[in-house]
């Protein structure tokens, strides 16, 4: 090893051991499973598992950094850098939720299935916050401001929403010129380096504010999608409200996806009470598009066992189109 290397080993070994004293990493997972059966389909089971890195420490300035890496057997890898101010985080990186992502949960659903309150893990069914677009992002949360948290993030363009610069030759001469981004090479050309051209989409822009009033649980956000004057502009938004009186844990929630070919709203209500170690919960609920209404009853029964969770749920799903129908469910999470 030359001294060159030699030099920058100790120093990097200094900063290590010097660090060590204040730093902190932790590795956690889980694994969910859960079977179907009922009058929809035909009986499946349905498994994610994802595992979980994080280290904190503190900068120089005093300032606070923590890093979050989670990664998944289906290949979604994510890194998000949370670092304190003091006056507020500042979140960056590829796994940061949008604004209304990480705030936008259903105090109205008790159940532990991880596809949500239709059991069902189709993307159809979710709630459409533009997070999925948002790709790299950055973001910040204020403290707390008289019981309440506000919450702003700033989603970068997706990877492909641009056609990128590059070479086109032409077919029968066998010229090449270069083509900026959002050109195209035409009909008689082939483009050799450079993806195609397609609309852009702006970056998405998402705001959302969560905290307590009197024991009322508020939370309310906006994301705007721009998909650069395209009938696909959106602007999907949610309302919560959770209150706890008497044993029961009551919740609603309100969710309007905006969007001009579904029209997507929906709306849930729902009770939960501590029964016998466990926790029993029945919501209803109505989701309204531009062709179907939709009523939904769900009833979930759970138990937590330390580090494993088991729930039970029954789905009755009533659609203005089609013929009701059942769905059983068995849910178990385990964590590490």
């Amino acid at each position: 090893m030359n001294r060159s290397k030699m030099i920058a080993a100790s120093a990097l070994a200094t900063v290590m051991t010097a660090g060590a004293a204040h730093a902190e990493m932790s590795i956690s997972g889980l694994y969910a499973g859960t079977f179907y059966d009922g009058t929809s389909a035909t009986s499946h089971v349905e498994s994610t598992n994802s595992v979980y890195v994080s280290y904190s420490d503190s900068l120089d300035n005093g300032m606070g950094i923590s890093v979050a890496m989670s990664m998944s057997a289906a290949g979604a890898n994510k890194t998000d850098v949370n670092i304190d101010t003091g006056m507020g985080t500042i979140h960056l990186g590829d796994g940061v939720d949008s604004a209304v992502d990480s705030m936008d949960g259903s105090p109205a659903v008790f159940s532990i299935n991880p596809y949500g309150p239709r059991l069902d893990n189709s993307s159809t069914a979710d709630f459409n916050d533009g997070d999925a677009s948002s790709g790299m992002s950055i973001g910040y949360t204020t403290p707390s401001i008289n019981g309440f948290n506000i919450r702003v993030t700033r989603g970068m363009e997706t990877a492909n929403a641009n056609g990128k610069s590059g070479v086109c030759m032409n077919n029968v001469t066998g010229a090449v010129s270069a083509i900026g981004a959002l050109a195209t090479c035409g009909t008689t050309s082939t483009r050799l380096t450079g993806s195609d051209a397609v609309e852009g989409v702006d970056p998405v822009m998402s705001y959302a504010i969560k905290g307590s009033v009197m024991g009322l649980g508020v939370a309310a956000g906006v994301s705007t999608i721009n998909n650069q004057g395209s009938s696909a502009d959106k602007d999907p938004s949610f309302v919560t409200l959770s209150y706890s009186i008497a044993g029961l844990n009551l919740g609603y929630a309100f969710y309007d996806s905006d969007n001009a070919s579904t029209n997507q709203e929906e709306t849930q209500m729902g009770v939960s009470a501590d029964v016998m170690g466990m926790t029993a919960g029945i919501t209803f609920a109505e989701e309204d598009t531009a062709t179907t209404d939709t009523d939904y009853m769900l009833v979930s029964l759970t138990k937590g066992m330390g580090a494993a969770s088991f729930g039970i749920d029954y789905l009755e799903t009533d659609a203005s189109n089609a013929t009701a129908y059942d769905t059983f469910a068995f849910t178990y999470v385990v964590g590490f």
